[in-house]
């Protein structure tokens, strides 16, 4: 999984927190890409099995999507508190870099992180 395609499933996420339908107009705002982008990304994901797309109505993450994406803000979320608590970082500097290291964090490194911050 690319960066940029779990970059639309949080997006996802948090857009349609209760399984609401997601507008591709407000996809596209949130991620600063352009409709086009948007429908061909909405494409692949619906293909690989991460949202639902209905036409004219929006799309929404499957169990398989949501379940992706919340692993991941989880994750990003380990790196914010670390980054602030343990190298004393501005909340912006660490959102910027947990931004970089949630993509490519093994989920054995993920859980030795929470552990090591007491599974904040």
């Amino acid at each position: 999984m690319t960066p940029n395609k779990e970059d639309y499933l949080k997006q996802l996420y948090k857009l349609g927190a209760e399984g609401d339908m997601v507008s591709n107009k407000s996809l596209s705002h949130a991620l600063g890409v352009s409709p086009a982008s948007v429908t061909e990304m909405l494409t692949k994901l619906k293909r690989d099995g991460y949202i639902e797309l209905l036409p004219y109505k929006g799309s929404r993450l499957t169990e398989r999507g949501a379940a992706l994406a919340a692993e991941l803000i989880k994750n990003h979320r380990l790196w914010e508190v670390f980054l602030v608590r343990i190298l004393n970082m501005s909340p912006e500097e660490a959102h910027e870099n947990a931004e970089m290291l949630e993509h490519s964090t093994s989920a054995e490194v993920c859980s030795r992180l929470a552990d090591f911050l007491g599974n904040p």
